[in-house]
């Protein structure tokens, strides 16, 4: 979602080989290395979210999940399908630090309104069986994330190539509003479903459905990512010059 923002702008500051106007090329020898990045983030916020054909980036706003897995048991399957997050453009890069020479990047960004639109899938048993499907709207203000990413450089035919091999997500959501297309004895269900296998309150909600969605996020991230930086060489996405 918004970490992937983040990664295809950080990214694309290196992997196109006529490099666009709109793009700083930063070399690894840059006193101001952490500097020139975050700039080219933040000049590129609008043409990640638009996306960028020369890359191969499609665009990103809305970032689209297909499934999010709360629960997955044999008695109790609790998901959520289709889910659309907008706003992830509204970002503000809090802090940034980069270690080219172990390839590892330390980022603290921090969101406006968020807004999430997805489809609840939850078939669980309490006494007897329950399942009910239906639409959500969740926004919710203020989110931070801590983001750590790791490359790898490998070599082929000669050639050293860098990939991504691991980025990890801490996400930061402190309240949210949701909203349910439901009538009442629909809503009285959810409800139900919700205390029992979720929690009973904003703060075991955000705990229980966190991981699936930081999980979902960062595998998108690394294939995407991957996709991009396999056609070019180490030398290419990071120049040995100031």
């Amino acid at each position: 979602m918004f970490a992937a923002i983040f990664t295809f702008a950080l990214l694309a500051a290196y992997v196109a080989a006529e490099i666009p106007s709109y793009i700083n090329v930063c070399g690894r020898k840059d006193p101001n290395l952490d500097q020139c990045i975050v700039d080219n983030v933040n000049n590129l916020k609008s043409k990640i979210c638009e996306g960028i054909p020369e890359l191969d980036i499609p665009p990103n706003d809305p970032l689209i999940l297909d499934k999010l897995v709360i629960s997955d048991t044999t008695n109790n399957k609790l998901f959520m399908r289709n889910t659309k997050i907008s706003g992830l453009c509204n970002f503000v890069i809090n802090s940034f630090h980069s270690d080219i020479d172990k390839l590892h990047f330390d980022v603290k960004i921090s969101f406006g309104l968020l807004q999430l639109n997805s489809t609840y899938d939850f078939d669980v048993r309490i006494v007897v069986p329950i399942a009910q499907k239906g639409l959500v709207y969740i926004t919710t203000n203020n989110v931070e994330a801590d983001v750590g990413i790791d490359m790898k450089v490998t070599t082929k035919g000669g050639k050293r190539y860098m990939y991504m091999s691991q980025i990890k997500i801490n996400l930061d959501i402190k309240e949210y509003d949701a909203k349910y297309d439901l009538n009442e004895r629909e809503f009285g269900q959810l409800n139900q479903i919700i205390n029992n296998f979720i929690g009973n309150n904003q703060d075991e909600i955000i705990k229980s459905i966190k991981p699936a969605i930081e999980e979902v996020v960062s595998k998108r991230i690394l294939l995407v990512s991957n996709d991009i930086v396999k056609h070019f060489t180490y030398e290419e996405l990071f120049p040995d010059r100031t």
